[in-house]
Order: structure tokens, then sequence, then C-alpha cells
């Protein structure tokens, strides 16, 4: 039988299981995952647990911390796999973060059952997202593959955490004992960030609200996410920028006065290092 393998930069996509589960941790270290069987089921070991994906399961993870070579199926199985870099996500997650007020139940769920049986609606999306990748990845000549690859897989990542939703209730909890204080302390640090009309851009901050010193905290955030605190921060503080450049008429001192800038050139400076444009160059050359 004929299987698809197709790779374009960190992004993979394949209907053979075998070759790309039982891979070596280290050419897939740091991906995240998402497989959709749609026939037979496997099982596989990831820190410690062990999990059975049968027909019509969705598994979504991340394979740091799969035990290679633990991988078993049953002969006849047969499904689909989406892998992605963690950097495909960067410049989504803050976004993510401050539009679902849940994300943080969400992502708990999927670490404690990242097995979720899929309605039919739901497994046409997966199909869906999974052939619109792969024609796209065939696409040599269209000058904006790459962009438009990337935001496919960020509305597909999009797409899981929103069906999650209809899986918790207000009333979900989860048990201390499962969540570590360093869990706690990058949850805390990252809704901070994201909330809306925070405007603090210095580590120290935020180390000082949580009571913990800065390399501490940025440790943390490096260790949970794979980016520092200042990574985190910054990237709040640019879609704000985005957004008071793109979808309100307030000058450019104004939104440099409404962000806490010390002065409109310090804020041109900013925004030209950060979107590689003064704030005028970008707001024209996105709206026109």
């Amino acid at each position: 039988m004929d299987t698809m393998l197709k790779i374009f930069n960190d992004l993979v996509i394949s209907d053979d299981l075998d070759s790309v589960m039982s891979a070596p941790d280290e050419t897939v270290y740091d991906y995240f995952f998402s497989v959709y069987c749609e026939r037979g089921s496997f099982q596989f070991s990831k820190e410690g647990k062990s999990y059975y994906v049968g027909e019509g399961d969705l598994m979504v993870g991340q394979f740091n911390g799969m035990t290679a070579g633990s991988f078993m199926r049953t002969p006849d199985l047969k499904g689909k796999l989406i892998c992605a870099g963690r950097h495909i996500f960067d410049d989504a997650l803050t976004e993510i973060l401050h539009l679902d007020s849940a994300w943080w139940k969400k992502l708990l769920l999927l670490r404690e059952t990242p097995v979720i049986h899929l309605t039919n609606y739901q497994n046409k999306l997966f199909q869906a997202y999974f052939n619109l990748i792969g024609i796209y990845m065939e696409e040599n000549n269209n000058p904006y593959r790459q962009r438009i690859l990337k935001l496919v897989t960020q509305s597909m990542a999009v797409e899981v955490l929103h069906e999650m939703g209809g899986l918790i209730t207000e009333e979900d909890e989860f048990p201390e004992s499962k969540i570590s204080q360093k869990d706690v302390l990058f949850q805390r640090f990252v809704t901070m960030v994201s909330q809306t009309g925070n405007n603090e851009r210095e580590v120290k901050v935020y180390a000082d609200r949580l009571l913990v010193t800065p390399k501490y905290l940025s440790a943390v955030c490096k260790e949970k996410s794979g980016r520092t605190a200042m990574d985190w921060i910054t990237e709040a503080c640019v879609r704000n920028i985005k957004y008071y450049l793109l979808q309100t008429d307030l000058s450019v001192k104004e939104i440099a006065f409404k962000m806490d800038f010390p002065d409109v050139s310090f804020f041109c400076k900013y925004t030209r290092k950060h979107l590689g444009q003064s704030p005028l160059e970008y707001r024209r050359s996105v709206t026109r």
C-alpha cells in the first residue's frame, strides 16, 4: 500500500504512523503533534504513562517525553499525523491566551487526558486541515506558502482548543498534586502578560508580583514553554502595538502614551526593532 510523508521546514504530515511514531526521540523532540486513528489501534508510553488510541480517537501532545520504541500497534492500523515545531505557534500564543480564559484548564486536560474521541464533525475538521496542509506543501511556486502553512496550522491548533471547550465545565478542578508550583507560576505569569491593558515590559515587575526572582521566573518560562519571560512580554507588547496601529485611529503619539512608553522616539525605536518598520510604515504597509 502506498504511503505519504510530506515535510516542509518544521512541519510534517504523514499517513504512515509507524515511520513517525517509532522515530528516535532526537528527530521529533520538542514538536507538537496530533494523531488521528482511522482504523485499528495503537499504544505508547509518555512520561511513564501508557495511552491507548482506538478508531476515531485523536491524540494531541508533545513528543518531548515520549518513550521511543514503546509504540505498539495492531496490524490493521491506519491513521494520519500532523507534526509541527514549537516555533510555528510562537506569534499566536499570547493572542490565544488573551482570547481564551479557559486555556489553562484545557492545557491541563490535554496533559492528563491527551486522547479525545472525535465526533463526526470533528473528524471532518481534522481531515480537512490535513488535506489543506498537504495541498499547500506541494505548492512550490507559491511565494506565500510558508506563511499560509503557518496560519493553517495555527488555525488547526485553535480549533482543537475550541473543541475541547465542550469537555470542560466550570466545576472541573484538577488535584493540586497534579499541578506543580512551576506550572502555577507559569500560568499566573502568562495570564498577567496577556491581560487587556497590561503595558509592563520588565521581567522584574512580574517577578516582584509573583514573589520570585527574575532569573527564576525566566528559567521556569523556558522550561515550560521553551521561551524566556522576556520573550512572552515582548510578544504581548508587539501584539498590542499591532492592534492599536491597525484597529484604531490613534496617532503614534497617542499609542506611545497609552502603552506607557517614555516618549515617542523610544516607542518608534521599539516598533522598528520588533516589526522592522516605523509605526507609520507598518500601518501603511498592512492597511494599504
